[in-house]
């Protein structure tokens, strides 16, 4: 399986007592009908390691009935280790997942040989296609290019990688080392375009949350050569991109990363998507105006 174009790392809609999976069925169907190559429900844009073990299953029963085999389905573990990861992949799977996304292990910084027996722990159990995934703001390390190298060679479910480091050298790295074997994916808004242009196959991205066709716009500019409207199409969004901190890397309000996007899906699209959920803070006013001021100067609202 080759992975290529834009997935889309969705939103969480909440209402006070739980998951609006109404809201969320609306949300999914306009980023199918966009034509979006992939749905994302259980990312990290959509708060997946706050929900769960039955909502992130819920949430992914929807993603399916929505999708309708139109576009790959995937689903995010969310959890720090091997034991939890096996079981939550298996019921993705028995909900009819087509991709898996392994979220590492974090809240100790492991070196190579625990990251290596965890993937290998995980993939002897889990045979199913399956991204690597590294996002360092949430791990607090950032995975050696190496590493999924090596987990790539033995495992032959492995079919991608989603960077979400921020880090453009290592990226270059996934691109040179993995490319011809795996889909190299970019995690960032920010750094989409620039990362197809050197090579990388698509992105796990969440603009496409109030965005529209954009991102599929700026996918077919590079796959068409037409290289510097990919370029201007860019640079006209870098200030909703500083603005929002994608991954909380870079930007003004990093910290609110991904409650801004779920403001900026609200305001597109008139659905509600309620607060963040704890502990998580909302924002307040003056923030909401500058978005709304972006998103005019954009025409999305």
């Amino acid at each position: 399986m080759k992975i290529e174009g834009v997935i889309a790392a969705t939103v969480t809609p909440f209402t006070k007592d739980g998951v609006n999976y109404e809201a969320l069925k609306i949300l999914l169907s306009r980023i199918v009908e966009a034509g979006y190559q992939g749905v994302f429900p259980t990312s990290s844009t959509g708060e997946v390691t706050k929900l769960t073990p039955e909502e992130r299953v819920k949430v992914m029963e929807v993603a399916r009935d929505v999708a309708k085999g139109k576009t790959l389905v995937v689903g995010g573990t969310g959890t720090g280790d091997h034991i939890s990861t096996i079981e939550i992949a298996r019921r993705y799977k028995d909900v009819g997942v087509d991709i898996l996304l392994v979220t590492p292990p974090y809240y100790i910084q492991y070196d190579w040989a625990a990251l290596y027996a965890f993937y290998k722990k995980v993939l002897d159990k889990v045979d199913m296609p399956t991204i690597l995934y590294t996002i360092p703001l949430a791990t607090g390390y950032n995975i050696p290019v190496e590493v999924f190298e090596l987990v790539a060679n033995e495992y032959s479910q492995v079919v991608g990688v989603k960077d979400s480091s921020g880090d453009f050298r290592y990226h270059l790295d996934l691109i040179h080392l993995l490319g011809r074997r795996l889909s190299v994916l970019q995690g960032l808004d920010m750094l989409f375009v620039p990362s197809l242009l050197m090579g990388a196959h698509g992105g796990v991205l969440a603009g496409p949350n109030f965005l529209g066709r954009i991102t599929l716009e700026q996918y077919r500019l590079v796959k068409e050569g037409r290289v510097q409207e990919a370029v201007a199409l860019h640079n006209k969004l870098m200030p909703l991109w500083r603005f929002m901190g994608g991954c909380g890397l870079v930007g003004k309000l990093g910290g609110k990363w991904p409650t801004l996007y779920k403001v900026a899906a609200q305001l597109v699209h008139g659905i509600d998507m309620g607060p963040p959920r704890e502990p998580l803070p909302p924002i307040d006013d003056k923030d909401k105006k500058e978005l709304e001021r972006l998103l005019k100067e954009l025409g999305l609202i």
